[in-house]
């Protein structure tokens, strides 16, 4: 359904971009209706614009934008979700969907700049466990690296 981010190798993301999807490289940007997207590296780090996340608001939303990520190549990604002070389980599925795909052929979520609440959230489920949760963007960004280079 959706593939996040990028491959250090231009021409071979533009083979995995889906059909009329551009692929994203370094420098990048991108806007939609709940997010904003730069490269940063390999890294795609989507800025969540909204303060809701849930099935009434914003996860197709949520779901359009990491399909898109995932069709233009984008392997790793970090979602900073500083702007979100809600979120449901929904939306977690979504998030979990996308890492599952991404996991496949070695990609990784990070999260960054969680609200009190969100973060509980994550803590609750133990899924902390499974998306790094960072402070701010480049601890993200960072954390992704140490991972892919461990690989």
């Amino acid at each position: 359904m959706w593939k996040p981010f990028g491959n250090s190798n231009h021409q071979a993301a533009a083979l995995q971009a889906g059909p009329g999807r551009a692929a994203l490289h370094a420098g990048d940007t991108r806007k939609y209706d709940i997010a904003e997207v730069e490269m940063i590296g390999d890294i795609a780090v989507a800025t969540i614009t909204v303060e809701e996340l849930s099935l009434e608001h914003g996860v197709v939303l949520l779901a359009d934008v990491l399909d898109d990520l995932v069709e233009s190549g984008v392997q790793h990604m970090v979602l900073d979700i500083q702007n979100v002070r809600h979120m449901d389980s929904a939306c977690v599925g979504c998030m979990v969907e996308t890492l599952n795909k991404l996991a496949r052929s070695g990609g990784r979520i990070a999260l960054a700049n969680p609200g009190s609440s969100v973060a509980y959230l994550f803590r609750l489920t133990r899924l902390d466990r499974v998306f790094p949760i960072c402070s701010d963007v480049m601890a993200a960004v960072n954390t992704i690296e140490r991972g892919m280079q461990e690989r």
